[in-house]
């Protein structure tokens, strides 16, 4: 027992020795933020750059939300409700084999890349092109996250819904999360814990 002790104590002190003898790693230390524009629009501002300088007045809400629900969330959708209509089209059950749980797969609504990239670029444009404060860039996300998800990429599905989850989670007066599955988010009333409301 105490040379099991002595060796993990040396295993550990070697650990840490390695650990804090390695030179200072940057991750991605040529990264910039800054993306330049193209010169010919080094001038214009994107709708979404305007957000926080403008006033979202009821003529401006009433526009934005109207050309972005539309123009781009609608035919975003219509694009990806064909994508799965083709999908579950070209769905057959194998009794042979375990049934699956969607009638389609993502192996087959993957073919459609062309349709899924068009979806993954009009959320991109609405989201870019209009300001952040209307109230369809949180539908637009999840079309984008949805478009990643049947083109059968899963990580940049997985962080777009990640993203989804911490922006536009219900925040306290503070700026803080609400804890999810708590009270705090039910406007009811009670104390019990669930993630259900009425």
């Amino acid at each position: 027992m105490v040379e099991i002790l002595k060796d993990l104590t040396r295993t550990i002190a070697l650990i840490i020795i390695l650990i804090f003898s390695l030179p200072k790693l940057y991750a991605q230390p040529t990264l910039s933020f800054d993306l330049k524009k193209p010169q010919k629009f080094e001038n214009r501002k994107l709708a979404s750059e305007k957000t926080e300088t403008t006033k979202f007045h009821a003529v401006r809400r009433f526009t934005q939300n109207g050309t972005t629900k539309f123009n781009f969330h609608f035919n975003a959708y219509k694009k990806l409700t064909d994508v799965i209509a083709r999908g579950k089209s070209q769905h057959k059950d194998d009794y042979s084999r375990l049934l699956s749980f969607y009638n389609y797969d993502l192996s087959t609504t993957a073919k459609d890349k062309t349709e899924l990239d068009s979806v993954i670029y009009k959320a991109n444009a609405g989201i870019l092109l209009h300001d952040l404060r209307n109230s369809w860039v949180d539908n637009l996300y999840m079309l984008m996250g949805e478009a990643y998800y049947f083109k059968n990429v899963l990580d940049s599905a997985y962080y777009t819904f990640q993203y989804i989850n911490y922006a536009f989670s219900p925040k306290e007066k503070d700026g803080y999360d609400k804890p999810i599955g708590s009270n705090a988010n039910a406007d009811e009333g009670g104390n019990i814990f669930s993630i259900s409301t009425k």
